[in-house]
Formats: structure tokens, C-alpha cells, sequence
């Protein structure tokens, strides 16, 4: 037994802790015959129970993962020389025990290693997640059903499903193991959010679980609030800030009601998904009816995986006017959707669903591949030629080779590439090198590249003039409030003004009132489209409309 004076004590703890860099350290005091608690462990110990460490918890529940009567006799005699308790019928755990006396306190040092060397996925280890050192699933799983499942208390317990907003972006931008350095950094102030009644978890990649337990709704809602504390500050990576927000799906259950850890997330992730798709950086408690929304959704978009197969998309047609001659020679194409279950779908619904599910770019590509069919076809039958301009989303954009996939298609169906015109959303063009590099691409095959909804996104002027751009398109949230917002008058003249000294086209979307054409008209926009010209239109229409000579 060694024997310290208390002001040497606390030095020693930390220098035992030190010199074991590789094993399992947990310090234990005895409180009275057989009972003990933990008052101090290292980072590996922290991984070996699927509880929670807190300074001063009972022992028996923090080496609950073995059998606590075997080790207790250990601790009773203590032999200071390595002594194996077995774990299950094929592991042990090799285990030192050093007694400690401080004054007329009793501690014992406990150094542990598993002896098992071959890497089984039931080692002890599996309840930390490796990058961040945080409890994670399997340690929630094996919590919930020991300790939860049947618990016999009277506060409520919310589950908080916490969301990193489109973390995806990160890993792509700084790399994996950069991106981990960040989730790390951002779980280590989640980890200042826990206490004995709210529980961390890091369940996924990007996403992290709360458990708090609580008797009034406004102790979640502060458990909340505490997280976006968190996210205030910026993150620093390599001499660079970032900011994270997240998204919550929150769901409870009360105290008289049945515990069931997968109807909990499952109604939590319902919630989250809500979230998601209003606009992000918030929470949201789960409500019944957002089970059925969240069934709707999967269910669309099982059916939208089969849309094109089944024949379901058309395509419909607006008209762009040119300011100069009156004519129209230029239209967009615009996707629509009928489903035999929801009937007419509208865009706004269906193409969501279709970026997040990555079928954007099939149906992208479907899209191209029906207007060259078209422009093919109106060129056998002797129609005028015009040019369609077809939207092109960020991840069709960004594809390996994208270039030579529309080269292909205009190939195929013998285009003038001068006929087809790629509409990119500005926030396709965030990196500057590899925008430049496929838009050289596009132009050289021949084709108009447009920027989509210009001034809605991250568009840099100084980058735009580097881009061979043909035309820009004033979003119609602009043109919505002409001869009514000075501000939006201001920023509409500037588009103009600075198209026209990069010699780019510019073409106003959104046009309903004449008095918006008469303001367009009068600072030289090149074309106008919306509805004072005419609505989307089915290919059939546009064609005995403005296509027949």
C-alpha cells in the first residue's frame, strides 16, 4: 500500500494516468464495507462501460459490462500483482490493483487491459466512437434497454436528434480527415451541453443524440438552446474559420408511457426530417402528423425512381421575348410530373425530393436528352429553329466529365450545339477553378451557358467576368417588386449595367405586369419571360403556336 499526504495526492493520481497511456486507469474509493465509487478515470477507461462517466458514481454501475461480485472480492483482498477476471467465456481482463491510502481515506488504482488479442467487434471498445471519443449506438442501445427500458421514474425523457446542416459540404471541401478534425472539435463543445441528466451520444457521421430527462418542457428547450450556443463561434481548421449550424427533431415520451428506444428515434428523425425541409437551423418537437408527411415523402420518392421508366415526365415549354423585335425565338424547358397516386406534382415538391435523393441527375439528363430528341425532330419537320435552355442542377454540374456526357447527346441526335443552351445555378460555381474549367469545356463544344436566378446565390462579380458566361437571368424575386422597391430597381439596373460591360445577354424572369416590361424595356434588358407572355406550355402547344411557319 502506498500512503500520500493530500497535497501530493492529486499529483500522483494524474502521473498514474500519465505513465499508463495504453491501459484502462479508473481511480476507486471505498465508502464503507462494500460499497465503492469512481472518482477519477483516463480516456480509455472512459470507453470500457456504456455508461456515462461522472465524478463520485457507484462502481458497481460503471463496471456493470462484468461480473461486479468477482471483481468486488479482488477489491476486498487486493493482491498488488496482475490478477485476470473473466469477462465472457472467451475474454479476460487483465487487471492490477494498486491500494492507496490518504490520510483516513482508502482508493484503489486500477490498471486493466483486455488479454484477448483477437479484434472482436464485441470488444470493449466498441461503445466509443473512435474520431470523437463519444459514447455512440451500440453504448445508446445497450443504456436504453438496461436502464430505460422498464425505469421507474417520474420525469419524461426527450430524445434530441442533432443534425450538422449539409456537413457533406465539408467533407468534400476539407477532406476526411479535416472534417473529422471538426466534428471532433464540435463534439468536444456538445460534450460541455452533458450532465448527469442530459446524455451524449455520438450516433453517425453527422449526427449526435441527446437524452435528457426532465419533468417540464422548457428544460428541453434549454438543453436546445445551449446547443446552438455552441455553434456560435466559429470553427478553426487550419488557420481558417468555419461556422456549423445543425437541425434538432426532438420526441418524448412521459413517464407513464411505454419506453421503446426505435419509436423514439424514429419519431425524432420524422421530426428532424421536418425541420429539413423548412428551412434548416431550428427544431422542431415530433407531432403525429408529421408521420404522415414523412410517409408521403418516402413513398414519393419510391414512385419518382420509376417516373421516367413508366412515362410519367413531360416537359412543358415557356417563351422568352425579345425586347428589340417582339419575337420570340428562345424558350426554357421546365419538367413536369403525373403520378397515378398524387396526380399533378408540382416542381417545387418533386425536385427536392430529387436532389436529396440524387435522382436529379437522371432526371437531368432525361431532360437533355428529350429537348436534343425534340430539336432533332422539329428540324426533320422543317420548323423554325429556336433555342431551349435546360436547367442543370449543382450535382449534374459538378459530375466527372459532364462536358463530354453533353457532347454525346448533341452527337446523337445531330443538335446545333447554338440551339441548346445549360442553365447553371449560381451556387454551382463556387469553386472557382473547376466552374472555369467546365464551362471552357461546354463552350467549346458550341453550346449557351446561362447563369440561373443571378443575385440569389454566392456569384462574385470579379469571378464572373472570368466565366465564359452568355447570358445572365434576373431572378423574378427582383422583377416581383419593380416601380415599387427603389432597392430592387437599383440592384436591376446594376445586372443590366454589368452584363452589358461583360457583353452577356440578360433575361428577366418572373415578368407579369406591363409596367415591369416598360421598366426593363427602358434600361435595355434583352428578353423578358413570365406570365404576361405566356405560362408553361406542353411541348405540343409551343410547337403549333410558335413553331409551325
Amino acid at each position: 500500500m502506498i500512503t500520500f499526504p493530500t497535497i501530493e495526492f492529486e499529483n500522483f493520481l494524474q502521473d498514474m494516468m500519465k505513465l499508463n497511456p495504453f491501459d484502462s486507469v479508473a481511480i476507486l474509493k471505498r465508502q464503507n464495507g462494500r460499497e465503492f465509487t469512481v472518482e477519477m478515470i483516463n480516456s480509455n477507461a472512459s470507453i470500457i462501460s456504456p455508461v456515462p462517466y461522472m465524478k463520485g458514481m457507484d462502481a458497481s454501475v460503471f463496471f456493470q459490462w462484468l461480473d461486479w461480485g468477482e471483481l468486488l472480492e479482488v477489491l476486498q483482498s487486493p493482491k498488488e500483482e496482475v490478477e485476470f477476471i473473466s469477462i465472457n467465456h472467451n475474454k479476460q481482463l487483465f487487471l492490477y490493483i494498486q491500494p492507496i491510502a490518504k490520510n483516513t481515506e482508502q482508493y484503489y488504482a486500477l490498471i486493466m487491459k483486455e488479454v484477448n488479442e483477437e479484434k472482436n467487434p464485441h470488444s470493449l471498445y466498441t461503445f466509443q466512437n473512435e474520431n470523437t471519443g463519444l459514447l455512440n449506438k451500440r453504448a445508446l442501445n445497450i443504456k436504453w434497454s438496461e436502464h430505460y427500458q422498464h425505469y421507474n421514474d417520474s420525469r419524461n425523457i426527450s430524445l434530441l436528434l442533432v443534425d450538422l446542416d449539409r456537413f457533406k459540404k465539408y467533407n468534400e471541401s476539407l477532406g476526411k480527415q479535416r472534417a473529422d478534425e471538426m466534428i471532433k472539435q464540435i463534439s468536444d463543445r456538445f460534450n460541455q451541453v452533458s450532465s448527469e441528466s442530459c446524455e451524449l451520444y455520438h450516433y453517425s457521421g453527422d449526427e449526435f443524440v441527446f437524452l435528457v430527462r426532465h419533468t417540464l418542457r422548457e428544460e428541453v428547450e434549454l438543453i436546445v438552446n445551449k446547443i446552438y450556443d455552441q455553434l456560435k463561434e466559429p470553427f478553426l481548421i487550419d488557420v481558417h474559420e468555419y461556422f456549423v449550424t445543425c437541425s434538432i427533431g426532438v420526441s418524448t415520451i412521459s413517464s407513464d408511457q411505454g419506453r421503446d428506444l426505435e419509436t423514439l428515434l424514429h419519431q425524432a428523425e420524422q421530426a428532424l426530417f421536418y425541420v429539413k425541409k423548412h428551412g434548416r437551423a431550428h427544431f422542431r418537437y415530433y407531432r403525429e402528423e408529421m408521420s404522415h408527411t414523412f410517409q408521403n415523402e418516402v413513398l414519393m420518392e419510391a414512385h419518382l425512381r420509376r417516373a421516367i421508366d413508366l412515362e410519367e415526365l413531360s416537359l412543358h415549354l415557356q417563351p422568352q421575348i425579345d425586347f428589340d423585335t417582339y419575337e420570340i425565338d428562345s424558350f426554357e424547358a421546365l419538367i413536369r410530373w403525373n403520378n397515378p397516386k398524387f396526380g399533378f406534382v408540382p416542381p417545387s415538391q418533386f425536385i427536392p425530393i430529387a436532389e436529396s435523393s440524387g435522382q436529379i441527375i437522371q432526371i437531368g439528363e432525361w431532360v437533355l436528352e428529350q429537348v436534343c430528341k425534340y430539336q432533332q425532330e422539329w428540324k426533320a419537320k422543317g420548323y423554325r429553329p429556336v433555342r431551349i435552355a435546360v436547367n442543370i442542377s449543382p450535382k449534374q454540374f459538378k459530375q466527372e466529365n459532364f462536358a463530354e456526357k453533353v457532347k454525346r447527346v448533341i452527337l446523337k441526335y445531330n443538335v446545333e450545339p447554338k440551339y441548346i443552351e445549360l442553365e447553371i445555378t449560381e451556387s454551382s460555381m463556387v469553386n472557382v477553378h473547376e466552374t472555369e474549367s467546365i464551362l471552357k469545356n461546354l463552350k467549346a463544344l458550341g453550346v449557351y451557358v446561362s447563369v440561373d436566378d443571378f443575385g440569389t446565390g454566392y456569384s462574385s462579380l470579379s469571378y464572373l467576368k472570368k466565366y465564359p458566361i452568355d447570358i445572365i437571368k434576373i431572378d423574378q424575386s427582383f422583377i416581383a417588386d419593380l416601380n415599387k422597391d427603389d432597392k430592387n430597381e437599383a440592384i436591376v439596373k446594376a445586372i443590366i449595367t454589368l452584363s452589358q460591360n461583360l457583353e452577356m445577354d440578360v433575361i428577366a424572369e418572373g415578368v407579369e405586369e406591363i409596367s415591369q416590361e416598360n421598366f426593363l424595356k427602358l434600361h435595355q434588358c434583352k428578353k423578358g419571360q413570365g406570365y404576361l407572355y405566356n405560362k408553361p406550355l406542353p411541348v405540343e402547344e409551343i410547337v403549333e403556336k410558335y413553331l409551325v411557319k
